[in-house]
C-alpha cells in the first residue's frame, strides 16, 4: 500500500473508558482503485454498562420570555411547566428562575432545597410586559449558573420565547458558545410561528443543547418535563469524538442521526463535538469518509476515540481506547457489496434532512424552482416512509412556495423540526 500508517496503538493503561462506541461499517470491503470512493461509519455512542448511574445534581435556570405575545395561554402554561419542574427538584438540586422582556429580572436565585411552594408561588407572580431581547435574558441566566455551579452539576438553561428579538442576535450566539465551552448547555424552545429557527437552532447546537419547535402552548408542559427528565440522567458532560485519519482518506461529512439529526463541525483537528450524554439517550454518529488510491489488502481507515468529562469517574479523560476501523481492500471488481440495512435506513432519513437543507438554501438564493422540486420529492420520501403529516406539510409549502415565492413561517418550522426528527429508532438497529 502506498498510505502511510497512523499513530502506533496507545496504550490503554488501567482504566477502561467510561464510555461505549460500538462502530458499524458500510463496506466489509472496497474495491481497488485510484479513483475516489465513498465509505459510512455509524458509530453508538453510549455509556458502559459498568459506569455508576447516580443522578448528578442538576444546576438549571429557567429563563422565560414574559412579552406582552406571551399573554394567556401560553404564559398560563408556562407557569403550570414550572410548577411540575419544581416537583420533579431533589433537595441536591440549584433551581433559578429569570424573566425578560425587554430588560431581564431574576424572579427566584439559585439555591439547593428549594421551597417548593415558595418557588411556584413566585412563578405564579410573572406578568406580561413589553418586548423581546433575548440577550438580556440570557445574560441574567448564565450568571445565575456560574454562580451555583459545583465540580459535579449539570449546567443546564431552559430558553423559551414566542418572538424576534431586537438586534441582539450575533451576541446571543457568542454567549451561547462561551456557554458551551464552559459545560453549559441550553434547551432552545420556540412558541407558535414568529420565533427566529436560524438563531434557536444555532444557540442550541453550539452550546451542545437542543432546540425544540412548540406548534401549541399544549405542548409546553411535556417539553419542560422531557427536557428536565433527559437532563437527571445526564453521565457524562462534554462528549467528543477524536479522529485520526489515514493519509489517503478524508472525512467529507458528519451527523448526529439520534437522539435528532443535525449536522456536526468538522474542525481542523478532526474533533467532533457531541454535548452532553445521558443512560437513556445514546447517540448515534455517521461519518462519511472519501478513500482514495485503494491498494489490495487491509487498509486502516482511522482510528477513533470517545472521550467525556464523566464526574463519577477518576481520570476518565486520561483513559485511552482507541478503536481502529479497518477495511479489505479487493482486486476483484466483480465481489459482492453488501450494505448493512441500518445504514441504508440511517442515509435514506439523513438524504430526507439534507433535502430539506439544500430546498431552504435554493429559496435563499432565489432559485425558487428548485426549492420547490426538492420539497415535493422530500413529500414522496416521506410517504413513503409512513410520515404523512411531515409529507402534507412538505408539500402544502412547495405549493405555497411555488405560488408566492417564500414560505409560511409555522410551515418552515414544521418541515425544519420534523425532518430533524427523522432519527434511528432503536428497532431499527
Amino acid at each position: 500500500m502506498n498510505t502511510s500508517p497512523l499513530t502506533p496503538q496507545r496504550s490503554t493503561g488501567k482504566h477502561s473508558s467510561p464510555l461505549s462506541m460500538q462502530p458499524i461499517l458500510s463496506h466489509a470491503t472496497i474495491k481497488a482503485t485510484p479513483n475516489e470512493q465513498a465509505c459510512y461509519v455509524m458509530l453508538e455512542i453510549s455509556p458502559s454498562k459498568d459506569l455508576p448511574t447516580s443522578r448528578l445534581p442538576l444546576n438549571l435556570c429557567l429563563v422565560l420570555d414574559k412579552s406582552t405575545s406571551m399573554q394567556g395561554i401560553r404564559l398560563q402554561q408556562v407557569k403550570e411547566a414550572t410548577r411540575q419542574i419544581i416537583d420533579f427538584l431533589e433537595p441536591e438540586d440549584t433551581l433559578s428562575l429569570v424573566v425578560f422582556s425587554d430588560k431581564a429580572e431574576v424572579l427566584l436565585p439559585g439555591q439547593k432545597n428549594v421551597d417548593k411552594a415558595l418557588a411556584k408561588s413566585v412563578a405564579s407572580t410573572i406578568q406580561p410586559s413589553g418586548g423581546t431581547e433575548m440577550l438580556q435574558g440570557l445574560l441574567a441566566g448564565l450568571q445565575e449558573i456560574q454562580t451555583n455551579r459545583s465540580e459535579m452539576s449539570v449546567n443546564h438553561i431552559i430558553l423559551l420565547t414566542d418572538g424576534r428579538t431586537y438586534g441582539d442576535d450575533e451576541e446571543c450566539i457568542k454567549q451561547a458558545e462561551w456557554a458551551g465551552l464552559n459545560q453549559i448547555s441550553l434547551s432552545t424552545m420556540g412558541i407558535g410561528a414568529d420565533w427566529n429557527e436560524d438563531l434557536l437552532e444555532k444557540m442550541a447546537d453550539v452550546s451542545g443543547g437542543t432546540s425544540t419547535y412548540i406548534d401549541t402552548p399544549r405542548r409546553i408542559v411535556e417539553s419542560f418535563k422531557a427536557t428536565v427528565r433527559e437532563l437527571s440522567t445526564i453521565v457524562a458532560r462534554e462528549v467528543s469524538l477524536v479522529i485520526e485519519l489515514a493519509d489517503n482518506v478524508t472525512l467529507h461529512e458528519a451527523f448526529q442521526i439520534a437522539p435528532h439529526i443535525r449536522r456536526l463541525d468538522i474542525n481542523d483537528d478532526h474533533k467532533l463535538a457531541l454535548g452532553p450524554l445521558g443512560t437513556n439517550n445514546r447517540k448515534i454518529i455517521t461519518l462519511e469518509l472519501r478513500i482514495s488510491n485503494a491498494e489490495p489488502g487491509k487498509q486502516q481507515l482511522m482510528r477513533l476515540n470517545v472521550m467525556g468529562d464523566v464526574p463519577t469517574q477518576a481520570l476518565n479523560r486520561q483513559a485511552d481506547n482507541w478503536t481502529d476501523i479497518t477495511v479489505n481492500v479487493s482486486s476483484d471488481t466483480d465481489a459482492e457489496v453488501v450494505i448493512p440495512p441500518v445504514i441504508i435506513t440511517a442515509l435514506g432519513k439523513l438524504a430526507i434532512y439534507k433535502m430539506q437543507e439544500k430546498a431552504m438554501q435554493d429559496m435563499a438564493s432565489g432559485n425558487i424552482i428548485a426549492a420547490t422540486q426538492r420539497l415535493e420529492t422530500m413529500a414522496t420520501r416521506l410517504l413513503n416512509l409512513g410520515e404523512t403529516e411531515l409529507a402534507r406539510a412538505a408539500l402544502l409549502e412547495a405549493g405555497r412556495l411555488a405560488r408566492t415565492g417564500s414560505l409560511s413561517s409555522e410551515g418552515r418550522k414544521k418541515i425544519r423540526y420534523g425532518t430533524r426528527s427523522l432519527s434511528i429508532l432503536p428497532q431499527e438497529l
